[in-house]
């Protein structure tokens, strides 16, 4: 079986436990109670993988979901450790949030030298209802964006499926480049 490892970042009230807990088929929807998270916590799910990559088999998803105070940042580097990929959350109705965005672009896909391509952010709108207000910083700018809120479930799936793919192509491509190189 294969292991994926993928951190789930952003600003506080973002969105990223409640991301993590739909997508590990812990909650089936938001939940009305905020508890923020301390450290970090890891949700941990089995699943097939997508169609199109079926050459893993079952795989063993792991969602790393870093809280978003600073306080905490001391445990970002065991955190950072084998990460294949990265989602960021983020709320664009709280302007104050733009500032943390940055300092976790800076702390983890350009300090692993993790390439974009291998990041995503999820833009949630709270309370979705069909307009996009807000402004999306220009950090999250170069990222595969989706807009929507965690209030559709199926989106969520979707969404995710959609990623999930595109990062294991990618690490099948970079495990043949390495491949190759070594044959060479």
């Amino acid at each position: 079986m294969s292991k994926v490892k993928i951190l789930v970042l952003g600003p506080q009230k973002a969105g990223k436990s409640t991301l993590a807990n739909i997508l590990g088929g812990l909650q089936d929807g938001l939940s009305t109670v905020y508890r923020p998270t301390a450290g970090v916590r890891i949700v941990d799910f089995e699943r097939d993988s997508p169609p199109s990559v079926s050459q893993f088999g079952k795989i063993n998803v792991e969602l790393w979901d870093l809280s978003g105070d600073f306080r905490y940042e001391k445990c970002w580097a065991p955190c950072q450790q084998d990460v294949q990929g990265i989602i960021f959350v983020y709320d664009p109705t709280n302007p104050d949030s733009e500032q943390d965005l940055i300092k976790f672009v800076e702390n983890f896909p350009k300090a692993l030298r993790l390439k974009q391509s291998f990041c995503q952010c999820f833009i949630n709108y709270h309370n979705y209802d069909g307009t996009k207000n807000g402004i999306i910083p220009k950090c999250m700018a170069p990222l595969d964006q989706l807009s929507g809120s965690l209030e559709d479930t199926q989106q969520v799936f979707a969404t995710f499926e959609k990623y999930l793919t595109k990062l294991l192509r990618q690490l099948i491509e970079r495990q043949t480049a390495l491949e190759n190189q070594y044959a060479s």
